[in-house]
This record gives structure tokens, C-alpha cells and sequence, in this order.
């Protein structure tokens, strides 16, 4: 018995692994088979998608993937319209020089960004291109955008905006043409470089934007907006002066001013020196001989109670015993006031307050953006 049972389960044991062995090979040959048949397949696809755009392609942003290039080409020029009639534009701080494409010649070139799209969606090798279908992770490209233009025509025209550019830097000062106060902020003085400004046009040319924010150099004013405070208005036609805090009216009084023969000087003055109950000193003037060397505070004197001289030879805004004179132009050069408005004025000024004695409205009488004598 033992003799028959040892071959037999020889015999069991081979049969086992002739089987393994068929079984194994069996399954080697249908993996490659469904190897074989997905590379078939895959294959047949790329073949099939020759000739359009794969998934994630992109053209400045519009997608044209499954698109041939006519109608990639043409979904480009739909979609880029508003890009195409964008304008050039240098902007520094808050002002923006344009030009329009038309004048320069700027055109884009469809044809050659969708041309360069192609080539550098199908540049991908077979069998990454094979992989990415497979795991539907497509390759995502944008081109970038490709213009015509006349370069000279651009160049020439920021080498004409760059004289606005650049500026000699500008002081604040007070507008007082219309009558009222206006500050006019302080400008920096700026300077940019013409080789610089042109190479960011060239690359201004060629990007959507097509913007190019001006690179400056900056050399700050000397006087600033911040130095004004209160400030006089002395309108010589309207025979009123007005008391200001910056641009806030604060009053208006009527007032007296120089005569034809006496006429009060128009310029920008100031306040230097403030008298209580003042004494008037005889100036030694034609108009004052046989007056008195002097006349005391009292009811007789000249300057009334209040007294205010401008750096303005002779020149005082001051209260008047001669109260018929106020609004008409009688005096000898200086500022006649009511008594009960000298006083006020008196107390609601410093020494150093700003006069801008005007012609009138609208023609002040000298040039308001020049700074003052006295304005360090």
C-alpha cells in the first residue's frame, strides 16, 4: 500500500503546478491584452484629436480646447475685442496719458498667438500626452499675448508725454483769482527716464493691460498745503475784506481803500504788528503837511482804536473816525474799517496773518502761485 500511495500524490503535486503555471500565464496574457487594447485606444484618440486643441488650452485667457485654429482664431478675435481697442496708457499718480491703438497702429496678431498655441499644446511627447487623457489631467497652457504695432509711432509719442511728465516741483499756494480761497496742494518735482520709459512701453505693447505705471524720480516742494491757517482777503473793487480759516469763510466786513492818488498796492502782505488805542505819527507825506507830528489815542485820532500795519510801506488796516468813508475808495493807501469790525477783526488775527490785497474778482493783479517776499 505504501508503495502505490508515494507516486500517486507525486503525481497530484505536479498536476498542481502545471495549473499554477497555466493559470498564471493565462492572466499575463489577459493583461497585456487590456494593456494592448487601452494603448490601442488611446493611441486612436490622440490620432483623433490631431488637427484640434487638447483640454486646458488657453488663448490670453479664452479657452479654445476641442477648437480647430479657424475657430479658435475666431473665438480670439470675439472674445479680445475689448483688448484690441484698449488704449496705451502711461499713468503717474493720478493722471493717465492714452493714445488709442488705431493711432499707433496696434493690431493683434491672432493668427500667431493661435499658431503658437498649437505648437506648444502638441509639443508634449506621445506618451505624456497618452498619460494625462488616461488620468484626465490635461496640461494647462495660456499664450501670452502677441501684438503689430509701429514702435516708432509709440515711441514718439511717450517722448512727447514725457514733457508733461516731468515737472519742476510746485510750492502750495493760495488761489485767491476767484475771490474766495482755494489751496492749491503742493506738487513733488518728478523726472523720468526716457530710455526707461520706452522700454516699458515696448513690453506695455505686448500685454493686455497695457498700461505702464511711469517709474519717477521725486524731489518734494518746499512749501506745503499744511503751513496756511487763517488769511486775509482784501477785494479793492468791492471795497470788502473777508477773514478766512484755509478755504471756511469766517466774516466779511465793508471796507475804505486807497484813493487814484493813494491806491492801496495789490500783492500778498502781512500782518506786523497789532496797536490798542493806537498813536497816529504824521508820515511826512504831501497829503499830511500841516498836520500835527503826532495825534494821541482819542476821539480825533486817524486810526480810530485798532491798529494793524502790513509789511506794506505806510499801509495799516485800522479803524476811522470817518465812518462816511467806508465802501468808497478815499483813503491815502491804508484800510479803513468801522470801529465796532476793526475791533473784532483785531481779536480773531495774529501778527503774521496773510493780506492778499486783489483788484477784484477774477483779475487779482499779480501772479498767485509766486510765494511772497516775506515767505521763507
Amino acid at each position: 500500500m505504501k508503495s502505490v500511495g508515494v507516486p500517486v500524490r507525486s503525481l497530484v503535486r505536479l498536476s498542481d503546478k502545471k495549473l499554477s503555471q497555466i493559470m498564471l500565464l493565462f492572466g499575463g496574457l489577459m493583461l497585456l491584452s487590456i494593456l494592448l487594447g487601452m494603448f490601442a485606444y488611446l493611441m486612436i484618440q490622440d490620432l483623433f484629436a490631431f488637427g484640434s486643441f487638447p483640454a486646458g488650452v488657453k488663448v490670453v485667457g479664452v479657452s479654445v480646447s476641442g477648437l480647430n485654429k479657424t475657430e479658435a482664431v475666431e473665438k480670439c478675435r470675439s472674445e479680445l475685442a475689448n483688448v484690441a481697442n484698449r488704449p496705451l496708457t502711461l499713468k503717474v499718480d493720478d493722471e493717465k496719458y492714452r493714445i488709442s491703438p488705431q493711432e499707433i497702429g496696434l493690431l493683434l496678431d491672432y493668427k500667431g498667438m493661435v499658431d503658437r498655441a498649437y505648437k506648444k499644446a502638441w509639443s508634449v511627447n506621445l506618451f505624456e500626452r497618452m498619460g494625462r487623457r488616461f488620468t484626465n489631467r490635461p496640461k494647462q497652457t495660456n499664450e501670452f499675448l502677441l501684438a503689430k504695432g509701429n514702435r516708432e509711432k509709440a515711441h514718439g509719442w511717450a517722448s512727447e508725454v514725457i514733457n508733461s511728465i516731468n515737472r519742476h516741483p510746485q510750492d502750495a499756494y493760495v488761489d485767491v483769482t476767484s475771490g474766495a480761497a482755494v489751496i492749491v496742494k503742493a506738487k513733488d518735482g518728478r523726472n523720468a527716464n526716457l530710455q526707461e520709459l520706452l522700454a516699458d512701453t515696448d513690453e506695455a505693447l505686448g500685454g493686455p493691460d497695457r498700461t505702464v505705471n511711469v517709474r519717477v524720480g521725486r524731489v518734494p516742494a518746499k512749501i506745503t498745503d499744511d503751513v496756511f491757517g487763517k488769511l486775509i482777503i482784501l477785494n479793492l473793487a468791492e471795497h470788502k475784506l473777508s477773514l478766512y480759516d484755509r478755504e471756511q469763510l469766517l466774516v466779511e466786513f465793508p471796507v475804505a481803500c486807497g484813493s487814484p492818488s493813494y491806491p492801496t498796492p495789490i500783492g500778498i502782505w502781512k500782518i506786523v504788528g497789532k496797536q490798542r488805542n493806537p498813536t497816529w505819527n504824521n508820515p511826512g507825506s504831501g497829503w499830511a503837511t500841516g498836520m500835527p507830528p503826532s495825534i494821541p489815542p482819542g476821539p480825533g485820532n486817524p486810526l480810530g482804536t485798532r491798529a494793524m500795519p502790513l509789511n506794506a510801506s505806510g499801509v495799516l488796516i485800522h479803524g476811522t473816525p470817518s465812518p462816511w468813508s467806508i465802501g468808497q475808495s478815499v483813503s491815502h493807501g491804508c484800510v479803513r474799517m468801522y470801529m465796532k469790525d476793526v475791533e473784532q477783526l483785531f481779536d480773531m488775527v495774529e501778527v503774521s496773518t496773510p493780506v492778499y490785497a486783489i483788484r477784484s474778482d477774477g483779475d487779482p493783479g499779480f501772479d498767485v502761485t509766486k510765494k511772497p517776499f516775506w515767505q521763507k
